[in-house]
Protein backbone atom coordinates (compact mmCIF):
# COMPACT_ATOMS: atom_id res chain seq x y z
CA UNK A 1 0.00 0.00 0.00
CA UNK A 2 1.39 3.33 -0.49
CA UNK A 3 1.92 6.24 1.38
CA UNK A 4 -0.90 8.70 0.53
CA UNK A 5 0.37 11.46 2.31
CA UNK A 6 3.77 10.99 0.71
CA UNK A 7 2.26 10.71 -2.66
CA UNK A 8 0.05 14.48 -1.72
CA UNK A 9 3.28 16.00 -0.69
CA UNK A 10 5.00 14.88 -4.03
CA UNK A 11 2.35 16.14 -6.09
CA UNK A 12 2.18 19.52 -4.42
CA UNK A 13 5.48 19.73 -4.32
CA UNK A 14 6.42 18.76 -8.19
CA UNK A 15 3.48 21.50 -8.61
CA UNK A 16 4.62 24.09 -6.91
CA UNK A 17 8.02 23.81 -8.59
CA UNK A 18 5.85 23.37 -11.59
CA UNK A 19 4.24 26.84 -11.03
CA UNK A 20 7.70 28.30 -9.94
CA UNK A 21 9.36 27.58 -13.47
CA UNK A 22 7.57 25.19 -15.64
CA UNK A 23 10.07 25.11 -18.05
CA UNK A 24 13.01 24.04 -16.37
CA UNK A 25 10.74 21.14 -14.49
CA UNK A 26 9.39 20.12 -18.12
CA UNK A 27 13.05 19.61 -18.92
CA UNK A 28 13.72 17.35 -16.03
CA UNK A 29 10.31 15.63 -16.55
CA UNK A 30 11.89 14.96 -20.48
CA UNK A 31 15.29 13.82 -19.63
CA UNK A 32 16.03 10.21 -20.10
CA UNK A 33 19.23 8.57 -18.72
CA UNK A 34 20.26 5.61 -19.95
CA UNK A 35 20.31 3.07 -17.38
CA UNK A 36 21.50 -0.67 -16.35
CA UNK A 37 19.20 -3.58 -16.41
CA UNK A 38 19.66 -3.74 -12.55
CA UNK A 39 17.79 -0.62 -12.35
CA UNK A 40 15.08 -1.69 -14.82
CA UNK A 41 14.37 -4.82 -12.52
CA UNK A 42 13.45 -2.91 -9.87
CA UNK A 43 10.31 -3.79 -8.79
CA UNK A 44 9.13 0.17 -8.44
CA UNK A 45 10.82 2.50 -10.63
CA UNK A 46 9.18 3.44 -13.98
CA UNK A 47 11.80 2.24 -16.46
CA UNK A 48 11.17 3.64 -19.99
CA UNK A 49 11.99 1.09 -23.18
CA UNK A 50 11.59 2.14 -26.66
CA UNK A 51 9.65 0.03 -28.61
CA UNK A 52 12.74 -1.28 -31.49
CA UNK A 53 15.63 0.20 -29.43
CA UNK A 54 18.06 -1.24 -27.28
CA UNK A 55 18.89 -0.61 -23.70
CA UNK A 56 16.58 0.99 -21.00
CA UNK A 57 16.05 4.80 -19.87
CA UNK A 58 15.06 6.49 -16.44
CA UNK A 59 13.61 9.75 -16.19
CA UNK A 60 13.08 11.78 -12.74
CA UNK A 61 9.42 10.88 -12.61
CA UNK A 62 10.31 7.12 -13.01
CA UNK A 63 12.34 7.48 -9.92
CA UNK A 64 9.92 9.83 -7.67
CA UNK A 65 7.67 6.75 -8.68
CA UNK A 66 10.08 4.35 -7.60
CA UNK A 67 10.55 6.01 -4.23
CA UNK A 68 6.52 6.09 -3.79
CA UNK A 69 6.00 2.57 -4.94
CA UNK A 70 3.75 0.84 -7.91
CA UNK A 71 0.18 -0.32 -7.87
CA UNK A 72 -0.52 -4.19 -8.45
CA UNK A 73 -0.22 -3.67 -11.69
CA UNK A 74 3.39 -2.12 -11.51
CA UNK A 75 2.20 1.61 -12.33
CA UNK A 76 3.50 4.78 -10.73
CA UNK A 77 1.06 6.51 -8.60
CA UNK A 78 2.51 10.04 -10.17
CA UNK A 79 1.41 10.99 -13.79
CA UNK A 80 2.09 14.48 -15.54
CA UNK A 81 -0.47 16.16 -17.72
CA UNK A 82 0.03 17.56 -20.61
CA UNK A 83 -1.60 20.54 -22.56
CA UNK A 84 -1.86 19.76 -26.67
CA UNK A 85 1.42 22.28 -26.68
CA UNK A 86 3.40 19.31 -24.79
CA UNK A 87 3.86 21.63 -21.85
CA UNK A 88 2.96 20.57 -18.11
CA UNK A 89 -0.42 21.41 -16.75
CA UNK A 90 -0.28 20.08 -13.80
CA UNK A 91 0.82 16.88 -11.62
CA UNK A 92 -1.75 14.10 -10.89
CA UNK A 93 -2.16 10.74 -9.50
CA UNK A 94 -2.18 8.28 -11.99
CA UNK A 95 -6.00 7.50 -12.87
CA UNK A 96 -7.40 3.79 -12.70
CA UNK A 97 -6.57 1.92 -15.46
CA UNK A 98 -9.42 -0.72 -17.97
CA UNK A 99 -7.73 -4.09 -17.64
CA UNK A 100 -7.69 -5.96 -20.38
CA UNK A 101 -10.73 -7.93 -21.17
CA UNK A 102 -12.62 -5.27 -18.73
CA UNK A 103 -14.97 -2.34 -19.32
Amino acid sequence: MADQALIDRTLAFLNELKDADSQAVKALIETRVPCNEALADHPTVQVHVREGEPGFSVGLLGVLNGLIGADADGWGFICVILNDDGNIVKFTRTPPRVKKGEG
